[in-house]
């Protein structure tokens, strides 16, 4: 029994301890503010498109919205969260993205349904 009750307590303390990170560094950049470009999927018979992304910044969170244009698209309008750390973007919901910023550029990658769309867009 206390082998058992051990192993438990092993194993429990591994997955917090996994499940710590060091914290994010905080952000440089502040995307508040609308941003205009285009995407598209990494496979390119599935298509591309324009996007507006309207988004508020309050310290590392991210809110706003997307509105997306173009063939195979699920959701036109979507609801987005995320966090800011450094110059980047991690996008949370309803899809994962990772996005960096450069001046008033955005780069990076959404993934979604219908699979993986590389997006830039540049700020308004």
């Amino acid at each position: 029994m206390r082998t058992i009750l051990g192993t438990v307590v092993v194993v429990l303390m591994l997955m917090v301890s996994g499940c710590a990170s060091t914290p994010a560094a905080p952000p440089s950049v502040n995307v508040t503010g609308t941003w205009a470009g285009t995407w598209a999927f990494e496979n390119p018979r599935l298509g591309a498109g324009s996007l507006t992304g309207t988004f508020q910044q309050d310290g590392a969170k991210l809110t706003g919205r997307f509105e997306v244009n173009g063939p195979n698209v699920v959701n036109h309008v979507s609801q987005i969260g995320g966090v800011v750390s450094g110059n980047e973007v991690k996008l949370t919901m309803p899809s994962v993205g990772y996005l960096t910023v450069t001046g008033d550029q955005i780069t990076g990658t959404v993934t979604g349904i219908a699979g993986d769309a590389r997006l830039t867009m540049k700020k308004q």
